[in-house]
């Protein structure tokens, strides 16, 4: 009996000091390993939420490739893209064949100081997606839009 209720305890802790770690991570705004798509080409940086400084930007080994001020942003769209493994399934084991490989995009639609209508393409990573996109909608108080491809 003793053992079990210090069993579960044991395991109550872990799950607090999990929750705990995955919320500092991402308590300043910063989620790498982001792609910005600059034509066909892709920039690997951090995309960076900065509550501080009221604006989404993009930093790409210390380079900021582009900053939007919250107040800036006219929309928030949100991407799953699922593409087949055709080339790993015929290369490697047919089982992949039956597999999808899924991208997320955000796509930040803003104002720029001229006026002038003009968006970023950014590729998140699987691992901190949702939590960018709660960031990024709370910051900013812009609703993201999800469309999710099946």
């Amino acid at each position: 009996m003793k053992i079990t209720i210090m069993r579960s305890a044991a395991s109550h802790v872990v799950v607090c000091v999990v929750l705990l770690w995955s919320s500092v991570a991402f308590a300043d705004g910063r989620f790498g390993d982001a792609r910005l798509m600059v034509g066909k080409q892709q920039i690997e940086g951090t995309l960076v939420s900065d509550a501080k400084m009221k604006q989404i930007a993009f930093d790409a080994n210390g380079n900021t490739q582009f900053q939007v001020p919250f107040d800036k942003v006219r929309s928030l769209l949100y991407e799953r893209a699922a593409k087949p493994r055709y080339a790993a399934g015929l290369l490697l084991a047919w089982p992949l064949l039956f597999t999808k490989s899924k991208q997320h995009y955000l796509t930040i639609q803003y104002t720029d100081a001229a006026g002038e209508g003009k968006f970023q393409i950014v590729r998140l990573d699987k691992n901190n997606v949702q939590a960018a996109l709660n960031t990024i909608e709370a910051d900013t108080g812009v609703k993201v839009e999800r469309t999710e491809e099946r």
